[in-house]
C-alpha cells in the first residue's frame, strides 16, 4: 500500500507500520564493515573535535563520503552532527568553539529506544535547530545525505508545539529545507504502532522506553476499562485512541481542535491499518477545516476490529455529540488546567480518566 506523504507528497516518506516493525531494530545498526565509534565528544569544541583522527584535519576536511561506510552506505549520528556542525561554521553561524550539543536536537526518522549509538542512512535524521537560517538549511539539506528535514524551534524548549486550548493561537516551528515527517515506535502490552507526525507542528514526544501514557491504559485495560466505548478526547498524533484499538476496545472516538493533529491522527490510521485491521474514510476535504475547530465535526471514520470516529473539534463541546461513552481520555499540555475539561465529560463518560 502507498501512502503519500502529507508534508512532501512523496510515496517514500509513510512506510506502512506493519514494514517498519519487521525492520526497524536493524535500521539503525553498524555491518561488519562500519568503522569503530569514532570517540568524538559531544562537549567538545570543534576546533579540537578530530584531534588523533587523521583523516580530518578540519572544515574543508568533511563532505559526505568522510567516514562513511563502503559496504552499507551508513554512518555515524556523531560524524554526521560535525559534518553539519562544520557547514554551520562554515557559513557563520557558529564558531569554532562550538560543540555538536549546539547543533539542537536529532531525531532519527522512526524513532524507538536504540540500545547502541545509531549508524544513519539517507533522510534517517530531523533536526531541530536554534541558530539556522533557511539558506543553511537547504545547503544542509543538499550536503548532508542524512538530513531529511531542518527545523528552526521558535520560543523556549518548555513552549509546547500545538494549541493549549481552542481560545489560543497554535504555536509552532519553521520547517525550513525538506521534509519533517518521522515516526515513532508506541510499544504496548497490546503490540506496537509507528505514529507518524509532522514534527515541526506536533509536540516532541519520544520516550526512553515504554510511555508513562501508554501505561497508564494497560492499568485501565487489567481493570476493563478500555473495552467498550473509548474517548480520545485531546488525541494529538492518535497515540493513546490507537492504542486502545489494539487493546480491544469496542468503539473509539478520536478528537483534536487542532487540524495538524486531525490529520495526523488519519495518517496514523492510514500506516496502521494492517496492524489495527481498520480500513479508513476520509468525508471531508481536510484543506477546507479551520485551523483550529470550535463544533466538532465528523472527518472520518474506520471500522473492522473496532469503529473508529474521528472529529476536529473543541473537546468540552463534543461532549454534547457524543451518546454516551465508557471511557473519556483527556490528555491536555502540562499546566493547562483540566477540571472543567472532566467536569463537561461528567454526564457523557462513566469514567473520565486525565493524563
Amino acid at each position: 500500500m502507498t501512502i503519500i506523504c502529507p508534508r512532501c507528497g512523496s510515496s517514500g516518506c509513510v512506510i506502512p507500520a506493519d514494514m517498519v516493525l519487521e525492520s526497524a531494530y536493524t535500521m539503525y545498526a553498524a555491518c561488519q564493515s562500519c568503522m569503530a565509534d569514532p570517540g568524538i565528544g559531544k562537549q567538545t569544541p570543534f576546533d579540537r573535535l578530530f584531534d588523533g583522527v587523521d583523516a580530518i584535519g578540519g572544515i574543508d576536511d568533511i563532505d559526505d563520503a568522510t567516514m562513511r561506510c563502503q559496504s552499507c552506505g551508513k554512518r555515524h549520528l556523531d560524524l554526521v552532527v560535525a559534518h553539519v556542525l562544520g557547514i554551520l561554521i562554515r557559513e557563520g553561524l557558529c564558531d569554532m568553539q562550538a560543540t555538536l550539543s549546539d547543533v539542537g536536537t536529532p531525531m532519527i526518522t522512526i524513532g524507538y529506544q536504540i540500545p547502541f549509538p545509531p549508524r544513519l542512512g539517507r533522510d534517517t535524521l530531523i533536526l531541530i535547530m536554534n541558530t539556522i537560517d533557511k539558506k543553511t538549511a537547504e545547503m544542509i539539506i543538499s550536503e548532508v545525505s542524512e538530513v531529511k528535514g531542518v527545523i528552526q524551534r521558535k520560543g523556549s524548549l518548555e513552549h509546547p508545539i500545538g494549541i493549549l486550548d481552542t481560545g489560543s493561537s497554535p504555536h509552532t516551528y519553521d520547517l525550513l529545507a525538506g521534509c519533517d515527517l518521522r515516526g515513532d515506535i508506541v510499544l504496548s502490552a497490546f503490540g506496537e504502532l509507528c505514529i507518524y507526525k509532522t514534527q515541526s507542528d506536533t509536540h516532541i514526544e519520544f520516550s526512553r522506553g515504554k510511555s508513562d501514557k501508554v501505561q497508564v491504559l494497560e492499568s485501565l485495560y487489567y481493570q476493563r476499562r478500555l473495552l467498550g466505548s473509548v474517548v480520545d478526547a485531546c488525541c494529538g498524533a492518535g497515540t493513546l485512541g490507537l492504542v486502545s484499538v489494539l487493546a480491544g476496545a469496542r468503539e473509539v472516538i478520536l478528537n483534536d481542535a487542532f487540524l495538524p493533529a486531525v490529520k495526523n491522527t488519519i495518517l496514523n490510521i492510514r500506516a496502521n491499518a494492517s496492524v489495527l485491521g481498520l480500513e479508513l474514510e476520509v468525508h471531508v476535504d481536510l484543506s477546507e477545516l479551520p485551523v483550529v475547530a470550535g463544533a466538532p465535526v465528523l472527518v472520518a471514520t474506520a471500522h473492522g476490529s473496532c469503529d473508529v470516529s474521528v472529529y476536529h473539534g473543541d473537546l468540552v463541546r463534543l461532549a454534547a455529540v457524543v451518546d454516551r461513552c465508557d471511557l473519556c481520555l483527556i490528555d491536555a499540555f502540562i499546566g493547562v488546567p483540566t477540571a472543567g475539561f472532566a467536569e463537561a465529560w461528567k454526564d457523557t463518560a462513566r469514567m473520565v480518566v486525565t493524563i
